[in-house]
This record gives C-alpha cells, structure tokens and sequence, in this order.
C-alpha cells in the first residue's frame, strides 16, 4: 500500500462509512482494485479508518452521548439491547473473515444492501410517537437484528438500521440518530476483537507505517463529518432511493469485474 492508496482509501471510508453503502464493501472493492493481495492483512488500517469516523459520530452527536448518561437513560438501554444481537456473530468470525477475504461475494452482499434500502423506502412510514413508546423495547431489538444482517461486507450498516426503523415506523431524525448511536458499541466491539487478534497474532498485519495510519485516520475524520452530515439532510427530505439505484449499479459492476 502506497502513501497515495491510503489517501485515497480514507476519503472512501470516509465517505462511505456514513451513507448507507457500506464502507467495508468499498474498502475492500478498491483495495481489490488497487492490485493489493491478501486483503486479511489490511483489517488494521481498516479498523483505523473506523476509528477516525467513530470519532466524527462522537463529534456530530456529541449533546446526546452526554444525555444518555444523564437524562435519557431508556435511550442507553435501548441500544444496549439492539447490540446484543452481534454477540453471537462472535462465534462465526472465522466463516464472515472468509466473505471478506472473497471479493466475488461483494457483488451479491451489495445487491442485498440495494433490496433493504428500497423495502425502507418503500416501506417506511412515521407513527405517533406514542406507538412508537409503546413497543420501543421490541423495536430496539428489532433494529440490533437488522444491524447483525450487515455485518458482511458490502451489506450497509446504517442503510440497514435506518431501513428497519423506518419500517417499524420511526421518523426519519430518530432513525439516524439511533442507527448512528448504535454504531459506537458496534465498532468499539469490533476494533477490540482485531485488536486482540492482532496482539495474538502480530504477524498477520501488514508493516505499514505510521504515515499511513495517520492519513487513514485523519481523511476518514474529515470526510466522515461531511459525509454524516449529507446523510442526515437526505434522509430527513426522503432521498433514500438514490443510495438504493446505486448500490444496485454498483452490485451488478461488482458481478461483472470479479466474476467475468
């Protein structure tokens, strides 16, 4: 990996972490492209560029990760639920490491993100805020199970949580907003799984140098604020179906460049 490939594959985790696209799918897609090989080797600077959005969610959401530990402890028990969903994915690492390390599964795994995005569209709906209380504990879970879905590269996070809450009926403010509070744990737990692996098995990472984690960090922080940003504004004027057509083009590209 060059110094210009880790730019360039930070502006794309950078844009693609937020937009429901999946960012682990475009990683792996243009580190295909790039000619690099064995791509298990690069899950460091990968889970770096994670870090570097997870601190743009940290930054755009700021005033309610503060209130979840003051005012709005149901909210903090709502995604304590919706995350146990991904525990058992523990389990079946070795089998998803395997879907990574295979880019001919991509093409398939965005076509899947297209399919979720447009039953969100088609689908989503807003109910009374009462309802909604009503049934919030059952939704929280539902919305973790939808999360779990993506956790194969090229099924969209976010387009999966903002699709499932908008079907349960979820206005779209606090789909994003939920969907992206519950990214914190997400990523947080999968950082410290590579993490462990890496101190068990140092070998396995690719010696890259600090230059290139640091470009990767900081381009996917930077991008990442604009990118969440422009994901909210679309959402909340109901601009979903765009992500939906693309992720759709982009499967059947994907199809076409690996398996032809």
């Amino acid at each position: 990996m060059t110094v210009i490939d880790a730019i360039i594959l930070g502006i794309i985790q950078g844009l693609t972490e937020f937009l429901p696209v999946s960012s682990s799918g475009h990683l792996e897609l243009a580190q295909h492209l790039l000619g690099m090989k064995d791509l298990e080797q690069y899950i460091l600077f990968n889970l770096v560029c994670h870090l570097g959005t997870l601190l743009a969610i940290c930054f755009i959401f700021f005033n309610q990760i503060k209130s979840l530990f003051q005012h709005n402890t149901t909210r903090l028990k709502q995604l304590i639920l919706a995350t146990l969903p991904l525990f058992p994915l523990v389990f079946l690492m070795k089998p998803i490491k395997a879907a990574y390390a295979d880019p001919s599964y991509l093409g398939f795994f965005f076509l899947i993100t297209a399919c979720i995005l447009f039953l969100g569209v088609r689908f989503g709906k807003t109910i009374p805020e009462k309802e909604i209380k009503q049934h919030k504990w059952r939704d929280a879970l539902i919305i973790g199970i939808w999360q779990a879905a993506a956790i194969l590269p090229g099924v969209s996070r976010s387009g999966s949580t903002i699709s499932g809450a908008r079907i349960l009926g979820w206005s779209a403010n606090e789909a994003v907003t939920f969907s992206f509070l519950l990214a914190i744990p997400a990523i947080l737990g999968g950082a410290t799984l590579e993490i462990i692996k890496l101190w068990q098995h140092p070998e396995s990472a690719s010696s890259l140098s600090l230059t290139h984690y640091s470009l990767g960090f900081l381009i996917s922080f930077v991008i990442g604020l604009g990118s969440l940003q422009l994901l909210i504004r679309l959402v909340t004027h109901n601009k979903f179906a765009y992500f939906a057509w693309y992720c759709l083009a982009l499967g059947l590209a994907t199809l076409y460049l690996t398996w032809a």
